[in-house]
C-alpha cells in the first residue's frame, strides 16, 4: 500500500513514498558538491530520473551528454556514472527507485548502463501534479501511485533499442548535444536556426533535421518545454504570481504564456495548480 515517507537519505536525497513497487524522491546536488569530481553510484535499483535542471551525464564508454527537462533518464541497476555541471543550480532531479521485480516487469534492465528517452507532457505534468499533491494535508496517495506508474511505463516504452552507433551517428549525437547545450544554457533566449547552425558547423536545414531525428523534438519546440517546464513547479506552489513566472521564463505576456501552457499540458497553469484537476 502507498505511503508517505518524507526521509532524507544522504546531504542530497530525500524519500517522499513509497509506492507500488518503487519509491519516489528528490535529488538536490549543489554545483560544490564533491559528487561532481568523483565517479557516482546510482546504487542496487534501477532508476527513472526527471531532471529539473540540466545536466551531464555518461557512463562507461560512452560520451558525456547533456540532459534535460524534457528527456526521461533511465539507470541500470549498479550502475557507476559521471556527472558534469551545466546549470548554476546543480544537479536537482525527481526520482523513481525501481524494485527488482517492477524493472522486470517494465524490461527497465538491459545493461546498457543509462540510456534517455524525449519524455512527453502529459506523463511529465502528471508527476509534478502529483509531487505538489504530496505536500498537501491529505494526499490522493492511489492517483500519486497511478501517476508514477503512468511514467514508468511511459518511459519503458520510449527507451530506444540497443544498437551500435556507426562514426556518423557518434558525430551527429555530439553535435545536438553541443545545440542542447547552448538552449540549456539561455533558453529564454530567442535563437535563429542560423545562428545555432554556425555555432555547431551545420547548415540550418541539416542541423534542423539532425536535431529532429536525436531527440524527437523540432529545435524550437525543444527550447519552449525547455522554459515550460522549468516553470512548472513554481506554477504548482499555489499564490506564485503568473505573470512574473511568464516574464522569467521568456513569454511576453501572461496570455501568450497561458497559451503556450495550455498547448503543451492541455491545461493552464491556474488549473495545473488546482486541487479540483485530478492528477490522473
Amino acid at each position: 500500500m502507498p505511503h508517505l515517507l518524507d526521509s532524507r537519505i544522504g546531504p542530497y536525497e530525500r524519500h517522499l513514498l513509497a509506492g507500488s513497487g518503487y519509491v519516489l524522491g528528490g535529488f538536490n546536488c549543489p554545483p560544490d558538491a564533491a559528487r561532481w569530481r568523483e565517479p557516482n553510484w546510482i546504487g542496487e535499483r534501477t532508476h527513472v530520473v526527471l531532471p529539473s535542471t540540466a545536466v551531464r551525464i555518461g557512463a562507461g564508454t560512452a560520451p558525456d551528454e547533456v540532459r534535460t527537462v524534457n528527456e526521461v533518464v533511465v539507470y541500470d541497476r549498479d550502475t557507476m556514472y559521471r556527472r558534469g555541471l551545466v546549470s548554476a543550480e546543480g544537479d536537482r532531479c525527481t526520482f523513481v527507485a525501481v524494485g527488482d521485480e517492477l524493472a522486470d516487469e517494465l524490461g527497465l534492465n538491459t545493461g546498457t548502463g543509462v540510456r534517455h528517452a524525449p519524455c512527453a507532457t502529459q506523463p511529465y505534468l502528471r508527476v509534478h501534479r502529483a509531487l505538489a499533491a504530496l505536500r498537501r494535508p491529505d494526499p490522493d496517495l492511489l492517483a500519486a501511485d497511478e501517476a508514477v506508474l503512468a511514467v514508468l511505463g511511459h518511459a519503458a516504452r520510449r527507451l530506444p533499442t540497443r544498437r551500435r552507433a556507426d562514426r556518423a551517428d557518434r558525430g551527429a549525437a555530439a553535435t545536438v548535444d553541443a545545440v542542447k547545450d547552448l538552449l540549456a544554457g539561455a533558453p529564454t533566449r530567442v535563437w535563429t536556426l542560423a545562428e545555432l547552425g554556425a555555432a555547431v558547423h551545420y547548415s540550418p536545414y541539416f542541423l534542423a533535421r539532425t536535431f529532429h531525428r536525436h531527440t524527437g523534438y523540432p529545435i524550437a519546440r525543444y527550447r519552449r518545454l525547455l522554459c515550460l517546464r522549468q516553470s512548472l513547479p513554481r506554477v504548482l506552489r499555489t499564490g506564485a504570481d503568473l505573470s512574473r513566472i511568464a516574464a522569467e521564463h521568456g513569454f511576453s505576456s501572461h496570455s501568450h504564456y497561458t497559451l503556450a501552457f495550455r498547448a503543451a499540458f492541455g491545461c493552464t497553469p491556474s488549473q495545473a495548480r488546482g486541487a479540483q484537476v485530478p492528477i490522473t
